[in-house]
């Protein structure tokens, strides 16, 4: 029992390095709280085995058997899979409880493998079925470059057998889904010496490195943004500290241009800040019931001056009363935003409609319509994307950033609904926002 007690720590001990290991993988905040969560959570594993208490001695009173001699561990040299000698074996070799590690490898959100000296399969655990796409059944006794071939996973085993410990990260199919994920190798000793196997950990970080690409992409698309105008501005102030300041005829001009361009990066730069807002949850905190009609309006006087320019007329088609479940300064920028969208892209002259109308399922759906050039059926699915434009010259001239689009698929989703585009080119568009009705 004693043996058992310390062999049962030294596996608890091991887990929690490895789950040490993995949360250091993670992006940001959440390493601290994987690592130390699994840490602890390992040793405590650890002492769960140590301080067992052994069961009732069956042969109190009886003459003590005579002491076995104490053997190696491992009878030959290379521990190669033969039905019969794998987990359980190993298992007995560590002292540990098999049914509690079952239960804990078996809920793990994380696929783990566990090899034996000859690097073949001895454990796969339900997560490591789905993240390989095959079942233990097929995989024990099999090498496991038979299961995966990655040179990466390769190379952090036989570091791992060097060093004892080894991360890194990979990239492989799963399905048709080529996705990342953070691998952890940790040696298994029975003894200091000797090596038993190996207990390798896959966790999916796909998700966190989308993120991280769309955080690249994103700063690159400001910096080029912000880059624009701003060599403008230069130009035109160069321009004028040059002489042209002293030209009466076109110096007008060029301060004109100036003070265009700085609104547009006035623009740029709160709609940035919003989404930012928005993206962290700082922006809607709570929905409530809020007056469809009375926003709308409030949107609708905002945009009077760019309306009456255009000769563009708006026809409100929302009748009082209608109710929905969302946070009114959101549904106010959503509405702004889409009304705006229709009064830049709409011919002078023409009609943009505003309407609501009760879906029979509990949602309201508000659309804006309007008769502008449309949008290519290619691009249509893009539309929501930040900076995405469909021409990007004539987005500019219009005085758009890029964003608008993005903020209120962002809003609509705070305030659970969904936002919808249907636009067939030469004959307009509409931007269906679906919510809740409120009671």
């Amino acid at each position: 029992m004693k043996m058992n007690s310390r062999l049962g720590a030294a596996i608890g001990g091991a887990l929690a390095l490895v789950f040490f290991l993995l949360g250091l993988n993670l992006p940001d905040g959440k390493a601290f709280f994987f690592s130390a969560a699994g840490f602890w959570g390992g040793l405590a594993l650890a002492g769960l085995f140590f301080n067992r208490a052994p069961a009732p001695d069956s042969t109190l009173g009886k003459a003590p058997e005579p002491a076995v001699p104490a053997s190696s561990p491992v009878a030959d040299e290379r521990d190669v899979f033969i039905p019969g000698r794998n987990f359980d074996e190993m298992l007995e070799r560590l002292g540990s409880n098999e049914s509690m590690l079952n239960v804990v490898l078996n809920s793990m959100g994380e696929g783990v493998l566990l090899l034996n000296q000859a690097d073949r399969i001895v454990l796969m655990n339900p997560m490591g079925e789905k993240i390989l796409g095959t079942s233990q059944k097929e995989a024990l006794g099999r090498h496991y470059l038979e299961i995966v071939r990655n040179p990466v996973l390769a190379d952090l085993l036989a570091w791992s057998k060097k060093e004892n410990i080894s991360s890194g990260e990979i990239d492989f199919m799963v399905g048709r889904e080529e996705k990342t994920f953070a691998v952890s190798v940790a040696a298994i000793h029975v003894e200091r010496e000797h090596l038993l196997g190996q207990i390798v950990v896959l966790s999916d970080i796909t998700p966190f490195k989308r993120l991280m690409r769309m955080r690249t992409e994103f700063v690159a698309n400001v910096s080029h943004e912000l880059k624009t105008p701003l060599t403008a501005v230069l130009g035109y102030v160069e321009t004028l500290l040059s002489g042209a300041i002293d030209d009466k005829k076109n110096r007008g001009q060029f301060l004109q241009k100036i003070s265009d361009q700085a609104q547009r990066l006035n623009a740029l730069i709160t709609d940035v800040l919003e989404l930012g807002r928005i993206e962290s949850g700082m922006y809607i905190n709570s929905l409530e019931s809020v007056e469809v009609a009375d926003v709308a309006q409030q949107a609708v006087e905002l945009l009077k001056a760019k309306l009456e320019a255009k000769g563009i007329v708006l026809k409100q088609e929302i009748p009082e009363g209608v109710r929905v479940t969302a946070h009114r300064e959101g549904l106010f920028h959503v509405l702004e935003n889409l009304l705006d969208n229709a009064v830049k892209y709409s011919p002078a002259k023409s009609e943009v409609r505003l309407m609501a109308k009760d879906r029979g399922d509990g949602k309201l759906e508000i659309a804006v319509v309007d008769r502008g050039l449309g949008i290519p059926r290619e691009a249509q699915s893009r539309v929501f994307e930040r900076f995405f434009r469909v021409d990007v010259s004539r987005s500019r001239e219009a005085g758009g950033t890029g964003l608008g689009l993005s903020i209120v698929k962002h809003l609509v989703e705070k305030m659970n609904g969904e936002v919808c585009l249907t636009s067939e080119e030469g004959k307009g568009s509409t931007f269906s926002v679906v919510l809740d009705k409120a009671a």
